[in-house]
């Protein structure tokens, strides 16, 4: 807002003529200024600029000063500071200047525009490389951020909209930079007649989600069922991309609670009354994890492809479960084995225990018990080790799953160890 001209008036001002006072007079302590725009039409946030502006002025001129001394040459300083504020305060003219002096000096500036003012005020925000969606959600972080723009340009004069640019662009980064510290913001002001066009872009900064692993699994409802569910829940997942790693830590519940709501719109969730759980895992490559299993049983269907067995290498198995307690659940196997189509019905129990399940089925065919005991590593990893009565055999087993539709297991058994191909549908 100052230019030359600004610094010769200034020292000009300096050298004006001091009028002797005498030795106990007293001193200007303190400077207030005031600006007003007599039109009625600029916004507070520049009249806070121009009275900042003036206030240095102000200070310059009248602290420490005799206040006798500055009251006698009071015409020659308001005239100095109507002269200072129409060269400072581009596009505006000082319509009056008034000092009262004492210990404090108070100065007031009464301005108006030159000329013609902002008419109209259009802004243009844009968020930068996210999707539509996720633009609307983070603009709401930014509350009433358009109408700010607005108020701040409306009714300036045209002449300072270049001045009045510098301030709007510290306002509005100031307001991303508290309400989205994970993103910063530019700010371009274009001109056309009376109307002022803000182009703002909101751009993120730091690590950003470069791709989405995505994920939907059930442990209780075949997953062919959810198939299109998970093709929408994918794409409701792919949101996160180009959001900012840190953002995605920063609001990890938030999204995780927006992407559960979006899972329990799926029709396949009230037909058969899943509990849907969401896990955001922020990184570069992001994850996202949907488990939807059932609060009141338990259904899958497995087949089983063993490289390494010579002998009932080809076999299926199909469970149904019911709980009636958050942690019981009564149950039946039926299991197949291809290579002579020897069915085997076992009914059992299961208790959970956190990441522990043990399990108890009774083999009718064979007249044999089988104990089961089975820990959730992880999403993907479970340790398995199993004990058959009538063969005293034993069994361990480390599965990872490659994806909802197929995993592998290492198996060790009494007889040979062998890797198994798991299909789950």
């Amino acid at each position: 807002m100052f230019g030359i001209a600004f610094y010769c008036l200034l020292a000009s001002a300096l050298c004006l003529p001091l009028f002797p006072g005498t030795a106990a007079a007293e001193s200007v302590e303190k400077v207030v200024v005031s600006v007003e725009d007599v039109s009625g039409r600029t916004s507070d946030v520049l009249l806070e600029r121009m009275t900042a502006s003036m206030q240095v002025v102000a200070e310059q001129l009248f602290l420490d000063r005799e206040a006798a001394t500055i009251a006698k040459a009071r015409q020659d300083y308001e005239r100095l500071l109507g002269e200072v504020g129409e060269r400072a305060l581009t596009g505006y003219k000082v319509e009056s200047t008034d000092i009262l002096v004492g210990r404090t000096a108070k100065v007031s500036l009464k301005l108006s525009p030159w000329l013609d003012a902002v008419g109209s005020v259009r802004v243009d925000l844009n968020f930068s490389g996210v999707d539509k969606q996720t633009a609307a959600d983070l603009s709401a972080k930014l509350p009433g951020l358009e109408e700010k723009i607005r108020h701040t340009l409306q009714g300036a004069s045209l002449d300072s909209v270049d001045w009045a640019g510098g301030v709007l662009r510290q306002k509005i980064r100031q307001e991303v930079e508290r309400n989205l510290p994970e993103f910063r913001a530019s700010v371009d002001l274009s001109q056309t007649g009376k109307t002022v066009v803000a182009q703002v872009i909101v751009y993120p900064v730091g690590e950003i989600v470069q791709q989405v692993k995505f994920e939907l699994f059930s442990e209780t409802v075949p997953n062919i069922l959810l198939l299109q569910a998970k093709k929408r829940l994918r794409a409701d997942a792919e949101t996160l991309r180009g959001l900012p790693v840190e953002y995605l830590r920063h609001h990890r519940g938030e999204l995780e609670q927006k992407l559960l709501e979006a899972a329990f719109e799926e029709k396949v969730v009230g037909i058969y009354d899943l509990q849907p759980v969401v896990t955001i895992a922020p990184a570069v490559d992001a994850e996202v994890f949907f488990r939807m299993n059932a609060a009141k049983y338990k259904i899958w269907f497995e087949g089983y492809a063993d490289l390494g067995r010579e002998e009932d290498n080809l076999s299926g198995r199909a469970h149904v479960g019911k709980y009636f307690s958050d942690r019981d659940e009564v149950f039946a196997e039926v299991s197949l084995e291809l290579e002579d189509m020897d069915w085997e019905f076992a009914p059992g129990y299961a208790h959970k225990s956190g990441k522990t399940t043990f399990a108890y089925l009774r083999r009718l065919s064979d007249h044999e018990n089988n104990y089961r005991l089975e820990y959730e590593l992880s999403p993907k990893w479970r340790l398995r080790a199993e004990h058959f009565s009538d063969s005293d055999r034993n069994e361990f087993g480390a599965r990872y799953r490659i994806h909802e539709f197929l995993s592998v297991e290492y198996v060790y058994s009494t007889d040979k160890p062998y890797l198994r191909l798991v299909g789950n549908l």
